[in-house]
């Protein structure tokens, strides 16, 4: 509700400006004051934000150094991948190879004859049984199925699952007889493995069920430097030891294509200079945080939280790993030095010649539990994770803006009450000074009308 304007009538004073200006006088320095200490926690909170995510950013490089599988990744490489391609376990030797793919894996296929009443023949009631290696299943026919149907009914039946595929062909021929035909293609590949139909029942499902395959099921063959290795499927995977290989197409006769098995030592190298430039990325990040630059300061100039966290990282970096058992055991000794800014810089011939060297001794510095990568991973967590310093005090200066939220709101009642009781004030004031100007007219009246009375004026 609106409050009542009082213009001062009776005592001639500009109430409503002397009110105001009371107003203004309690109100204005405690508004300032809730003003500088949100804009203070809200510049913290930004601040305490860039720096939570320029850490994360360096733990997530860190991450990937902490994994001491990185380190034993193997990088093949195959000449035409149109043949065949491969994949290394971490535990594969490295090594050449020629491989030449002789053949593919096959599965069984089968055709009836040649029905020249065409898809809608029909046959007697009965079963067909398919077997193909260890696995059997059953379709039952009967004398209203057409080719349609059976085919149909082969290709949905429960136990079937892909095993054998049929298919009608219509108006084909073999030079004498035109009609339909069925095939039947098995999925199961491998010598031994051939489709086998038999029925029971009616004598006529005895042409559904050849008995002599158009084409064996038969293994993929390979030649790995001139010795034959074959396999059941289109996959060798105990030929090269930890190493899976693939075969999509037959080479001509006598023709090869190398397979190559190195130590990935570009993936690791491109991870070591992401972890440098995650780093360099955050030591930016904290100078821009902390300068004390009075034309621009920075988000947290002077905080503690970020002063603790550039220190200790920088610790971390600038103290050998103990446990290391290889000639690495300090960022230096693979190339990785400090720059008079703090950032760090690599010398690739350095580190590059220690991944030729030592390649797989390369994990003790950066991975287990005492590795750099590791050990920051760990350190970053004490700040960043869910009960880390940054977070809690995240949590702490949000708490801060609801307060002065709630403050902003119980500073507008006090200023709505006092501003309610000093018009009240003002008003009653007044309203008093009206009265007695109205009562001394009164009596000066009253003066004047007494016999003999003079007020002086003619003197």
């Amino acid at each position: 509700m609106g409050l009542i304007s009082i213009g001062g009538l009776g005592s001639g004073l500009d109430v409503k400006s002397i009110v105001d200006a009371l107003v203004t006088a309690e109100k204005t320095p405690k508004t300032n004051s809730l003003d500088r200490l949100e804009t203070d926690v809200t510049l913290t909170l930004s601040g305490l934000g860039a720096l939570n995510s320029s850490l994360d950013d360096l733990k997530s490089a860190a991450l990937s150094l902490s994994l001491s599988s990185n380190f034993s990744q193997r990088s093949v490489s195959v000449s035409d991948q149109s043949f065949y391609t491969a994949t290394a376990s971490t535990t594969a030797s490295p090594g050449s190879y020629n491989i030449e793919v002789e053949s593919l894996a096959a599965g069984s296929k089968h055709e009836t004859q040649i029905f020249t009443s065409g898809s809608s023949t029909t046959f007697g009631d009965g079963t067909l049984t398919f077997t193909v290696g260890v696995n059997t299943f059953d379709v039952a026919v009967s004398a209203t199925d057409t080719l349609d149907t059976i085919r149909d009914n082969i290709n949905a039946v429960a136990g079937n699952d892909g095993l054998v595929s049929v298919n009608l062909l219509n108006n084909v021929s073999n030079g004498v007889d035109t009609g339909s035909v069925l095939t039947f293609n098995s999925s199961t590949t491998g010598a031994g493995n051939d489709l086998v139909i038999t029925y029971s029942g009616d004598a006529s499902l005895a042409d559904l069920a050849p008995g002599v395959a158009t084409q064996s099921a038969s293994d993929a063959s390979i030649k790995v430097d001139g010795l034959t290795a074959t396999s059941a499927t289109n996959k060798f995977t105990d030929i090269i030891q930890d190493v899976t290989i693939d075969v999509s197409k037959t080479h001509a006769t006598g023709i090869t294509d190398s397979l190559d098995i190195t130590l990935d030592t570009a993936g690791t190298k491109s991870l070591i200079s992401g972890f440098v430039d995650a780093f360099n990325a955050f030591v930016d990040v904290s100078k821009q945080l902390g300068s004390a630059n009075t034309d621009q300061p920075g988000l947290l100039v002077g905080d503690y939280t970020l002063r603790q966290a550039s220190s200790q990282i920088r610790n971390l970096f600038s103290s050998p790993i103990t446990t290391a058992t290889g000639s690495f055991n300090t960022l230096s000794s693979i190339g990785i030095s400090t720059k008079q800014d703090g950032t760090l810089e690599i010398d690739n011939d350095t580190l590059d010649a220690a991944i030729e060297s030592d390649f797989e001794k390369l994990d003790e510095l950066f991975s287990g539990d005492n590795g750099f990568a590791t050990k920051l991973r760990d350190l970053v967590d004490n700040y960043t994770g869910v009960n880390g310093v940054i977070t809690s005090r995240e949590q702490s200066l949000n708490d801060q803006l609801g307060k002065i939220a709630d403050d902003r709101i119980s500073l507008s009642l006090r200023i709505e009450q006092l501003e309610l009781r000093l018009t009240k004030q003002f008003a009653t004031m007044d309203a008093i000074v009206a009265q007695l100007n109205s009562t001394q007219s009164y009596i000066k009246q009253q003066f004047e009308n007494l016999p003999g009375f003079s007020s002086g004026k003619n003197k």
